[in-house]
């Protein structure tokens, strides 16, 4: 056989071909000392060099199982695969327990490619991956659950159906992250308890006492948007609520505008990843960093407070 490497992975997987070297099958799962492919370069100077693999530890070790060799292009088959003299450059795609690998590691003879097995796509888990996210997506959208439990329970699925390895699992859980949400949590509280939400919320609405309710309800989106992004939606409507009432009747017009105001504005939480849950779940996989947030956050609640100011008094007017 010759091909890519997920090709190979792939072939490996069905019932109906297995290597020649071993009768164990390759599984890819969720169990504790789970199998891992990799690549192995003989490096310069090893002295492995103008050896036959058959020769080699690696080769003689049970726990080790060779899928092939490749060396510039040239195609090798099963019968001269253990009779090979190794040459520097030459590739080995192996895989073995996750355990014997970090023996590997420590061996000078081979250099790992640590990052092979991120390349590997396991397509036949796929129907198993969209079943999951079609799930999580409808039982959060038809609130039969929270969506962080949604996310989890998905998340578990995934590990549970081969479709995610546990140690990849691992990885991909940032410490920053949780740092980052733990801080704010504790921020959003200390500021809703020791009152300084409100006094900040009465100071910049004070600044609009003699506009128009239009400019009013536009400050008071506009200030709901921002207490949004560092408090949850509902701590913030819960917050400015009361004071777009008392800013409405202090200036004599119908507070169902402002209310209506209040409820847009909380909703949008798109310049900060700690805004919203769905923004953290695409914070970590995704690769962003706070700046992209901002970017793009900035000007879609921008967008959202001129919208909200021209259009709600239309439909509710005051």
């Amino acid at each position: 056989m010759k091909g890519s490497l997920n090709d190979l992975i792939d072939i490996l997987h069905r019932e109906e071909v297995e290597l020649p070297t071993t009768e164990k099958g390759l599984t890819l799962g969720a169990q504790k000392d789970s199998p891992i492919v990799v690549e192995l370069i003989t490096p310069p100077h090893s002295p492995l060099c103008n050896q036959r693999l058959h020769n080699t530890d690696l080769a003689g070790d049970s726990e080790v199982h060779i899928i092939a060799v490749k060396r510039s292009n040239l195609h090798i088959s099963e019968h001269q695969i253990q009779d090979v003299l190794l040459k520097t450059g030459d590739v080995l795609l192996i895989w073995c327990n996750d355990s014997k690998l970090a023996t590997i590691r420590n061996n000078t003879d081979y250099l790992v490619i640590e990052d092979v097995y991120e390349e590997l796509i396991h397509k036949r888990k796929a129907a198993w991956s969209i079943i999951n996210f079609i799930g999580m997506v409808g039982t959060a959208t038809l609130g039969l659950a929270d969506i962080m439990t949604c996310a989890l329970t998905a998340a578990f699925l995934m590990i549970v159906t081969g479709c995610l390895q546990m140690r990849d699992a691992y990885k991909a859980l940032q410490g920053e992250v949780f740092l980052l949400i733990a801080g704010t949590i504790a921020l959003g509280a200390a500021m809703h308890k020791t009152g300084t939400s409100q006094l900040y919320a009465e100071a910049f609405l004070g600044l609009f006492a003699n506009f128009s309710p239009v400019v009013v309800l536009g400050a008071i989106i506009l200030l709901t948007s921002i207490g949004t992004q560092i408090l949850s939606n509902n701590a913030t409507a819960v917050l400015l609520l009361p004071i777009a009432i008392s800013t409405a009747i202090g200036i004599g017009v119908d507070p169902k505008p402002f209310i209506i105001g209040v409820c847009f504005g909380a909703s949008a939480c798109f310049a900060t990843p700690v805004g919203y849950q769905t923004n953290l779940l695409v914070y970590g996989p995704g690769g962003y960093s706070f700046k992209d947030y901002l970017k793009l956050g900035i000007p879609l609640n921008i967008f959202v407070v001129m919208t909200g100011t021209c259009t709600i008094p239309f439909f509710w007017p005051f």
